[in-house]
């Protein structure tokens, strides 16, 4: 049954008015920042009005039209999950401030959603004119499945990085701050400001790692008004979600696994359908509503076996840490089991963070670290650059500082620092975020010719603000450059910052991390 004109308008409306007074409420003064838990309400708004619509197009036309909006609405939500991390590392990597971050990505997604609008009108029209297609769609879904399901897409890094020199090259020239303008006034001319070209490749990117959700839907319904309705009120929706799991993602252990299962499923089904088209007898059609209980069903056993995964992680972790007491108890009972050479490597260590020589690790030793990096390679400390390797450096300290300053003073002293290197960190996917972050903006600091990846050369003009010579960067650089690529990457340098702060043992490539091997 067709679905009656008037819907379509009438929802587009309805979802325009809920945009916009999430706007107005989040963005009035006083409203202050945006909350997990006003991220959760948010949720919930979007996703009833999904229910809504789900409800309304049941009722006007089908059921199974219903049922074909639900299954390709949490695809679509689902297969977005990963684009979350990636809007992170932009916000991180340009520090683009918290009070700004919820409105440069609405900007970004509706940009988005116009240009994936395009591509699904496009692909419905191609799809219902050469069935022929789907063949090499369901290839495309199934191949997807087999690299998200053995780990062969972790070569995606090297695609974040093209992308993030990208920006650097956009972005960085112009180090100013516009606030919320997106057209500036120059000399003679007008041109984007800073936040529209933010936002622009906040949409670009999305669409550049949507190839695996759009044609998803495609294997659920060819309807392209159905398939915009699912991509609107799935974006709408990630938004909130940005604020909730962005930096907790990795926490989902089991999610790559389950995004796989979900694509080869609908690529099966999309290849089904195509035999069916080509004359076969033998293929059976999926209905809409076991695509959906699939669909939700896999999301479902992904996050359940995620958390008891991480549950049991911790109580692994748990049971093999000794409790502390006090920094003294703690630092002379570890020291107490610590070899020579170790104590040796993390006194090292130690002093390689603590810039300004006092004995501590404190907040003014990142900050006088940033000023050093600013003034090495050329960027103003208010620029963005050197507004993201801030960023970077103060998340990294204060992921570590709950972990390690067992005396509650703010700062780490070396006997704490020792105390706790080794030991298991209580939030360590926030860890790992705040690594990969301080790697990244590192990287793009001193990667002078933009190529997403340092070379020795750079890298030892990076080692020197550390303080280390020539001659230990070069044997340093050997060290951290792990596939021998003559090049250091973004995986690289973070695996090298995570084991610098929790490994002990001196033969760890994260002891040369900063330089000094």
């Amino acid at each position: 049954m067709t679905v009656p004109a008037w819907i379509w308008p009438a929802s587009a409306a309805g979802l325009i008015a809920v945009v916009v007074a999430e706007i107005v409420l989040t963005g009035r003064p006083g409203a202050g920042s945006f909350t997990a838990r006003r991220a959760v309400s948010w949720v919930a708004v979007y996703v009833s009005l999904a229910v809504i619509f789900g409800l309304g197009i049941g009722i006007t036309a089908s059921w199974v039209t219903a049922g074909q909006f639900y299954a390709g609405y949490l695809t679509e939500y689902s297969l977005s999950l990963d684009n979350l991390f990636i809007f992170y590392m932009i916000m991180s990597w340009l520090a683009v401030p918290p009070a700004r971050q919820h409105r440069v990505l609405l900007a970004g997604i509706g940009f988005a959603l116009v240009l994936r609008s395009v591509l699904i009108v496009a692909g419905a029209t191609a799809l219902n004119s050469y069935g022929w297609l789907f063949y090499p769609l369901g290839g495309v879904l199934v191949w997807t499945a087999i690299g998200l399901i053995t780990g062969r897409q972790d070569s995606q890094p090297e695609r974040h990085a093209r992308l993030m020199s990208w920006l650097r090259r956009r972005l960085l020239p112009a180090g100013e701050d516009h606030g919320h303008r997106l057209v500036v006034r120059r000399p003679g001319r007008r041109t984007a400001s800073p936040a529209l070209v933010l936002a622009l490749a906040i949409g670009l990117a999305d669409v550049l790692f949507a190839v695996d959700s759009i044609p998803a839907v495609f294997g659920i319904t060819t309807s392209a008004s159905l398939i915009v309705a699912c991509n609107a009120f799935a974006l709408m929706g990630l938004r909130q979600l940005y604020a909730l799991l962005a930096r907790v993602l990795d926490r989902i252990v089991y999610l790559n696994a389950g995004l796989g299962i979900i694509c080869a499923f609908i690529g099966a089904k999309l290849l089904l359908h195509a035999l069916h088209g080509s004359g076969a007898r033998w293929p059976a059609e999926i209905p809409a509503w076991l695509s959906l209980i699939v669909v939700a069903a896999v999301m479902l056993i992904t996050v359940i076996a995620g958390m008891i995964s991480s549950r049991r992680t911790a109580r692994q972790a748990s049971g093999n840490t000794a409790p502390v007491t006090t920094a003294q108890d703690a630092g002379a009972g570890r020291r107490a089991r610590l070899t020579a050479e170790e104590r040796t490597a993390l006194a090292r260590r130690f002093a390689v963070i603590d810039i300004d020589g006092n004995g501590v690790w404190q907040r003014n030793d990142y900050q006088l670290l940033t000023r050093r990096l600013c003034e090495t390679f050329g960027h103003p400390a208010d620029s963005a650059a050197g507004r993201a390797v801030a960023t970077g450096q103060r998340a990294l300290f204060d992921s570590l500082l709950s972990h390690m300053d067992a005396d509650g003073d703010q700062e780490i002293t070396q006997d704490e620092f020792t105390a706790t290197v080794g030991h298991a960190i209580e939030d360590r996917p926030g860890f790992d975020t705040a690594a990969r972050t301080a790697a990244c903006t590192l990287l793009h600091m001193a990667d002078q010719d933009g190529n997403g990846a340092l070379d020795a050369g750079e890298y030892a003009r990076l080692a020197a603000v550390y303080g280390a010579r020539p001659d230990q960067a070069a044997r340093a650089f050997g060290w951290l450059d792990q596939d021998r690529n003559g090049m250091l990457d973004t995986a690289e340098l973070a695996l090298a910052i995570s084991q610098f702060f929790t490994s002990r043992d001196p033969g760890a490539c994260g002891n040369a991390a900063f330089g000094h091997p």
